[in-house]
This record gives C-alpha cells, structure tokens and sequence, in this order.
C-alpha cells in the first residue's frame, strides 16, 4: 500500500522561477535490481500551458512513460496527450564517497531497506523555468521526505516542539539511543539555537549500521538527515544535534568563512547536551582542547587548504567558535548566536563576519576574531566556573552520592561499588542546578551502556534532587556505571568460601547420653562475602550440613549426644575438637533403719531384703536404655 508523506520541495532551477508553478508527485520503492530503486514520476500539467518539459534525476533509466516523449537521456517533452503524463524509471539509489578508506556509503539500498536520496525534477515551459511543487509518496513500506526517503518495514515517532520532528526508525536499525531520548535531544537543540528559520517539518531517519556509512550523519536540503542507529545523545559529538544545526543555516558562505558551517554545528552539539546536563564540563573541555592539538598548528581557518585534509574546521573551528561565543556573553550579553542570526540568507564574506562580530561585540572581540581566523593564532580553553559566570542559564551536574548493597549475606552502605554476584547495587545520585535559571534534567542511568533506568525532573536555581538506581548483578566483571554525567566502576567478584574460625561444644565434658550443641563460628575466606556449605562432623562421618551467607561472622549449630563413653573427635572445615564422654555414675541409696512403725506391705521386723539396691540396678539398667544412641 503507497504512503503519502511529506514533501512540497521546490526542484532546483536553472534560472529565475515564475509566478507559475506544476504539481509532480513521485512514486518509490524498491526493485529486484541490486542498487536501485523504482521511481514513477507524474506531472500534472495546468491548463492553460503550450508546452512543458522535465528532466529527471541522473544515473536512471526510463521503462514506460506515459504522455511524454524523450528529447535526450534525461530531458522528457510533454505530447499533450493528457494532462497527467507520467514517466516510470529505474534510478540508483548507491551513493558512495572515497574519504581515504575505501568507498563509504552517502545512501543505500539493500535487500530489506534502502535510503536514498528523494527524486527531484527540473520542469521548463517554451518560455521559462518553472518551480516544481513535488510530493512524495512510497510503494510499499516506507517514509518519504523531500529530499531523503527510506523504503522498509519501520516505526514512526513524531514530536512537536515549534516544529514537527518524524523520526523514522527501521526494523534493522539496533539504536544506541531511544527514540524518546533522540526527540529530546532535537528539541532541546530547536530552542538552544538562536538564528535561523525553523523548518515545519523535520524528517530523520535512523540508519542501520549494517553498511559502511561515509559519515555518523548527512543533512540534505531544508530538514533532511540521517543519523547512525550508533549515535549517542550524552556525548560531545552529538550527531543528532549537529546535523539539525545545518538546518538552521540560511547564509551562503564564501571560501573565507566555510569553516564556519561545521565550526557551529561541532560546537553546538557539544554545548546544548553540556547545558542538558547529559555531559559534564570536563568532557566539553576536553572536546574544545582537542582544537589545540599539534595536528592544527598550521590551520587558518580562513584557508580551506589549510584545513581541509584533517577537518579542521570541525575541530579547530569549534574551539574558535566557542571562544568567540563565550567573549560575547561574557561582555556584550551577546552570543554568536546573535552574529549568525543577521545574516539571514545572504552569501557571508570574511569582511561581513567580522564586522558583524564588531558591531555585536565591539572592536576587541572583532581583533580577536580576525586573529584567530586568519591566522594560526588559537584560543585557550577556559574554566567551568568561567564559562558558567559567562553564559548564566541552568548549569544541571549531577554526581554520585553513595553506593549500598544487599543480598544474602548482607544490608549495607559501601564506600565504592565492590560487590558479588547475586547482590544488589543500590546507586544514590545528587542532581544539582548550579545556574541561574529554571532547567531540566534527565539522568540515565546506564550499566555496560545498556540504560537500566531515567529518572528526570525540573530544578529551581540552588534546587537539588536525590534519586536511587538499583540493579542485581549475576555475572563476575567490571561494569561501567554512569548516572548523567557521574562515572564510576563496580566491581562484581564471585562469592568467597566461608571458612570456620572456631569450634566449640556444649557442656564441655559431656555425660553418655547427654545432649551435645556444637558450634562452629564461620567467616570469609577473603575480602567480599563467602557463600557455601558446611558441613558439621563426629568422628568423620557427617551430622549436618547448613548453607551459610556471610558478610562478617555468623554461627552454625547441630545438637547430638554419644552412646558410648570415652574420646571423639567433632569437626567443621578446618576445625577439629576432641570431645571426652563421662562414663555415668550411679550411687545406689541406704535403705532406712529398722522402726517400730510398721511399714506397708513389709511385716514389722521382717529379715527380707529391702528394695533400695534392687530398685537402683533397675533404675540404672533403664536410664541405660533411654540414654543409648546418637541424635541431632
């Protein structure tokens, strides 16, 4: 089933357009031929016109066309034989460039997927060039822009914040990021930057890493892009965020001030996830510093020549730009954001950049300008606290705050993540606004990269916020922990053996017979909790066996008793007691003397035997019966 999507896009003129305009809608999808897609181009010709002609895009092959008849290979006029013609081709759909590592892909087409870059028309009357108004549509699954379009099995997710943003993301497509997270992440970037006109639509598509890609992203006319499902939102180099700058610039610069395009978007895709709070300074610094490197010594930004073979103007660029940008703010209440925003969409000379940053800034931050652009001059990086005093706004940092863990063994707060497989890492986060205004945060927390659970909310100026992340680990290890911008390891070891560190016996000299409790105090073998078994022995052969957990030192017991006097041995790990039974004793009882008083059953002064020693023996013989065999 076709897809209608986007896309009024005015196809690139050859001369001055005219107040008249022709409706062409496109048609895509895939082919059984390797490399290419399907296109059916349809022209709705208004009344009115003598004569129309289209060319169609390169590298295509026109199958069937339909009120049309060919003029050259690309160039089609229009018979007049309806008003609807329309031409159907094959157009390749691989686009390659050599950057020093072999062919990388620009767009692709694979079996299951494809994105390419959307069909455009050149249409001519007998008297002038036409604007095209081109629609696009998909046959099949897919999602079209004007200027980029993806054919395959998908999802769509759309956000509105000034501007609609359609994020495509294939089936093939394994994100790094979530979507949500990737939406966040353009939004927050639409209303940072100050200059530019905003787009109403904003197309994205996610591309698969399952072909070598030439870049981590490619913007493409007004709001077209792609972006590698391998990028990251909490990182310096924010694809997602770089390339939605290029949206945004309407200048046509010369050679003098290219460097500026990618100098900006680096720069921004630093500093609106910096301000987001998904990366802390030291890593903004640290991307800025890479700009004073020895690789750029010998860079004017102002040459492309000097640039151009080691992508200065990405790395060096930024690093000026950020300066520029922090002298601004720090003493005009300015921004280069400020600079950019006059220069709407008119071709930017060196000489309109620097007065521009003259009549912002004044004439030192202008000196400073042209120093580090036109030579080889390059600016220090400074300090949190400087650049904080210079922007203002919200400065969102979070950090660890503490680290528990619980399990069998134990319940307990730990100074650093140290625990052992089958326990609980409870990580306790502090997240701080430091700014001066009203900001938002969002704190992933991950483990090995993997996001286990976001926790987000707004703070007030000097407002904090504490929040608990939780995660079982199975598996022997090190993991990367990152809450925000907080970093720390855990390290996760198998438990420990426990070990018996004494051995005890209850009474100490114990009659034949006599109930026995031994004791065995248990430990760790090592440094962590122990997790096992032990077995509790008499004379070698097993009592009892418990399962212990411990974290410090705990006590396992078993109670029995011995039918036979003399020495034992009781024993638990490494322990062993020797264990003396008492034989036991019996004292037989006087029978009473003689009495006038008569006793029952007995004749007065009768010469039989009385009971005592009789009864005793029995009394004996019985206690040996019920005090015979062993018990636990």
């Amino acid at each position: 089933m076709a897809l209608l999507l986007v896309a009024v896009g005015v196809a690139t003129l050859a001369g001055p357009a005219t107040a008249e305009s022709v409706d062409v809608e496109h048609t895509v999808g895939m082919t059984e031929e390797a490399g290419t897609v399907d296109v059916t181009t349809q022209v709705f010709v208004p009344s009115g016109t003598a004569s129309l002609r289209v060319t169609i895009p390169r590298e295509t092959d026109v199958y069937e066309k339909r009120g049309f008849t060919r003029v050259d290979h690309r160039t089609y006029e229009w018979t007049r034989s309806t008003d609807e013609p329309s031409l159907s081709y094959t157009m390749a759909g691989n686009v390659t460039v050599d950057r020093g590592n072999g062919d990388r892909h620009l767009f692709a087409v694979t079996d299951a997927w494809a994105i390419v870059s959307s069909p455009t028309v050149d249409i001519r009357t007998a008297s002038s060039d036409v604007a095209a108004d081109e629609r696009y549509r998909v046959e099949g699954q897919g999602a079209a822009g004007p200027d980029v379009t993806y054919l395959g099995a998908h999802a769509r997710h759309v956000r509105a914040a000034d501007q609609r943003f359609t994020l495509v993301v294939p089936d093939a497509a394994d994100m790094a990021t979530t979507p949500a997270a990737a939406l966040d992440s353009l939004e927050q970037a639409s209303r940072r930057i100050e200059f530019g006109r905003r787009d109403d639509e904003v197309f994205v598509v996610v591309a698969p890493t399952t072909v070598e890609w030439a870049a981590t992203g490619l913007q493409r006319g007004d709001a077209d892009m792609w972006i590698r499902d391998v990028q990251r939102v909490d990182t310096v180099r924010n694809a997602w965020i770089h390339e939605y700058v290029h949206t945004r610039q309407d200048y046509e610069p010369t050679a003098e001030t290219r460097w500026t395009v990618e100098a900006m978007a680096e720069y921004y895709a630093a500093l609106v996830p910096f301000e987001a709070g998904r990366i802390a300074y030291g890593e903004f610094r640290s991307k800025l510093e890479d700009g004073r490197s020895a690789a750029y010594d010998d860079v004017v930004l102002a040459e492309p020549a000097t640039w151009e073979p080691d992508e200065g103007d990405y790395v060096k660029g930024a690093l000026v730009w950020a300066a520029l940008d922090r002298r601004l703010h720090a003493e005009a209440d300015a921004s280069m954001g400020d600079v950019v925003a006059t220069f709407g969409d008119r071709e930017v000379s060196q000489a309109d950049f620097l007065d521009t940053i003259e009549r912002i800034g004044g004439a030192e931050v202008r000196s400073e300008a042209r120093e580090y652009t036109e030579t080889t001059a390059t600016p220090e990086v400074r300090s949190e606290t400087e650049h904080v005093r210079a922007f203002g706004g919200p400065l969102v940092r979070n950090e660890f705050d503490g680290f528990a863990v619980s399990g069998p063994a134990r319940e307990t707060d730990v100074a650093a993540p140290r625990l052992v497989t089958g326990e609980t890492l409870e990580a306790t986060v502090v997240v701080r606004n430091e700014g001066t205004d009203t900001g938002g945060y969002s704190v992933p927390f991950r483990v090995d990269g993997r996001t286990v659970a976001t926790r987000g909310g707004t703070l007030d100026p000097g407002e904090s916020a504490t929040l608990s992340f939780t995660h079982t680990f199975r598996t022997a290890g090190e993991y990367d922990l990152r809450a925000g911008t907080a970093t720390a390891t855990a390290v996760v070891r198998r438990p420990a053996e426990p070990t018996v560190t004494d051995l005890s016996v209850d009474p100490v000299s114990p009659a034949r017979g006599e109930p026995v409790r031994i004791s065995a105090t248990v430990g760790s073998s090592a440094d962590r909790p122990a997790n096992g078994t032990i077995t509790i022995a008499v004379d070698g052969d097993a009592l009892a066996t418990r399962r212990v957990a411990v974290a410090d030192v705990t006590t396992v017991e078993a109670t029995t008793s011995f039918d036979a006097a003399g020495e034992h041995t009781v024993g638990a790990g490494d322990q062993t007691k020797s264990v003396t039974i008492r034989e036991v004793t019996v004292t037989p009882t006087a029978s009473p003397p003689p009495s006038n008083g008569t006793v029952p059953g007995t004749p007065s002064g009768g010469a039989g035997a009385g009971p005592g020693i009789p009864l005793a023996v029995a009394a004996l013989a019985g206690a040996a019966l019920l005090l015979g065999g062993r018990s636990s």
